[in-house]
């Protein structure tokens, strides 16, 4: 008898990506993951991104029917706070966006366009006391592209963030 042999190969996207994780890793960072499918409010608002920006438009984003999670806006506290720096600034000493915010655009399901969607779920979810740490996030986007050679819908984005109050440039020139 011969022994079965199962050969296989890593995709080399995968290796790349298995690479990248590594070095996140070593350099002391957690992993942050997510949905695939978030609200507009964590993928636009909570990041600042106007209501009527371009990027929302359906040319650019895939958008979700259905009621899963819609309306499941998070704490009150945190949607006036946004709702309150798109209006009018805030507490943030902008003059913000000058508009009166849409609860029910917040609402709408979207695929996930940028992985800065994780940070802005992870910074909602840290207390003082998780201070000082370090994420990175290497995930799935989806953009509504026509397809050819260069571009397809689908793309991997790798970020970090570091939330520490003595971070400084020297520490971003060492991650780099």
């Amino acid at each position: 008898n011969v022994p079965k042999i199962y050969p296989h190969k890593i995709h080399f996207v995968n290796q790349a990506i298995d690479y990248a994780k590594q070095v996140w890793l070593d350099m002391g960072f957690r992993e942050m993951n997510g949905p695939l499918v978030n609200l507009s409010f964590w993928n636009f608002d909570a990041l600042f991104t106007a209501q009527d920006h371009p990027v929302r438009e359906l040319q650019d984003t895939f958008f979700l029917g259905g009621e899963v999670e819609k309306g499941k806006l998070p704490n009150k506290q945190l949607v006036e706070k946004v709702k309150a720096s798109h209006e009018n600034g805030g507490t943030t000493g902008s003059k913000g966006w000058q508009y009166k915010w849409d609860e029910e655009k917040a609402k709408k399901l979207v695929m996930r366009t940028h992985t800065t969607v994780l940070s802005a779920l992870t910074l909602s979810k840290l207390k003082k006391e998780d201070l000082p740490a370090k994420f990175f996030a290497i995930g799935n986007n989806f953009r509504n592209e026509t397809v050819d050679w260069s571009h397809s819908f689908e793309f991997e984005q790798t970020e970090g963030i570091v939330i520490d109050p003595n971070a400084n440039l020297r520490n971003l020139i060492g991650y780099l």
